[in-house]
């Protein structure tokens, strides 16, 4: 008869605990995802070794007026470490409209320093002779803007006024925008040696 109660005991708390278990993973699994800067923009993080990102940061930020707390402390010590940290801070935070610009101008890669071995172009005649090329493309060359510029100036049987203006307006744009991912044409068009 004890051993029969011990069995029932053991039973019962058996079943209770397959049910906390069942709804704890029925709880985690319908929970949705944490929003944060790392799982929105995990291509823009900066890696720890890209130095080079980090001094322009750094520069950035001894000018900048950051509102994250963490960065304000990174621009009083001023060092990488404590600007890695805080950015760090900021990527694994939930995304957050009011850090947006310190993410932007202090914690993350632009689309110019993807291409660090090259420069963004500095004025529209830097465009110049290369109408041909850009005319020449298809919509598999080019994306975003510079496909739209493309598609309304295509079909000019000579140079349009303004294609450069339009081009170098839209480079200058992406240059210090947060890097997403590839925007076909850019590299060609945006950037010199």
């Amino acid at each position: 008869m004890a051993s029969t109660k011990a069995l029932l005991g053991l039973g019962g708390a058996s079943a209770v605990g397959a049910g906390s278990l069942g709804g704890y993973l029925y709880s985690s699994s319908t929970e949705p995802n944490k929003d944060t800067f790392r799982s929105r923009y995990s291509l823009a993080l900066i890696q720890d070794s890209e130095d080079t990102i980090w001094s322009k940061k750094l520069t950035a930020l001894s000018t900048g007026s950051p509102k994250n707390k963490g960065l304000i402390d990174a621009k009083s010590k001023n060092t990488s470490d404590s600007l890695k940290k805080a950015c760090k801070g900021i990527y694994d935070s939930h995304f957050s409209q009011d850090l947006m610009d310190d993410f932007k101008n202090f914690c993350s890669k632009h689309y110019a320093d993807q291409f660090s071995n090259k420069q963004t172009i500095a004025a529209d005649t830097d465009l110049n002779g290369k109408w041909e090329t850009f005319k020449g493309k298809t919509s598999s060359d080019l994306s975003g803007e510079l496909l739209k510029i493309h598609e309304s100036k295509k079909d000019s049987s000579s140079e349009p006024d303004g294609w450069k203006k339009l081009v170098f307006d839209e480079c200058k744009k992406l240059s210090t925008s947060i890097f997403e991912g590839e925007i076909k044409g850019y590299q060609e068009f945006c950037t010199k040696q």
